[in-house]
């Protein structure tokens, strides 16, 4: 599902309700090291609300837990189409959506 180097995280293929519980262990861990966490979307092909839904926890946990946590590129694809039709992404200048939609490019 996914392949981890250093403090990148990207994920590929499916990560739906099916396989959710991977990313979330994996996610987890990376949130419990002590350094800045960059997760990369681009090769997600097929997602779903579960998914969005871990990103976003994992989000307010780095937050309140001081970790740096960002996305490698703004989402697009299967993620932005889940973000569009759960209203993730109506309020643009809210701390979400400029989350999921500038990303850090690197």
């Amino acid at each position: 599902m996914r392949k981890a180097k250093n403090n990148l995280i990207s994920f590929v293929n499916s990560v739906t309700v099916a396989n959710i519980t991977q990313a979330y262990d994996e996610l987890g861990a990376a949130l419990r090291q002590d350094r800045a966490v960059v997760v990369d979307l681009s090769d997600v092909a097929e997602t779903d609300l579960t998914f969005v839904q871990l990103i976003e926890a994992a989000r307010r946990k780095a937050a309140e837990t001081g970790c740096d946590f960002k996305l490698r590129h703004p989402a697009q694809g299967a993620v932005l189409e889940v973000l569009e039709r759960g209203g993730f992404l109506e309020d643009t200048a809210s701390d979400r959506a400029k989350f999921w939609l500038q990303g850090t490019a690197q």
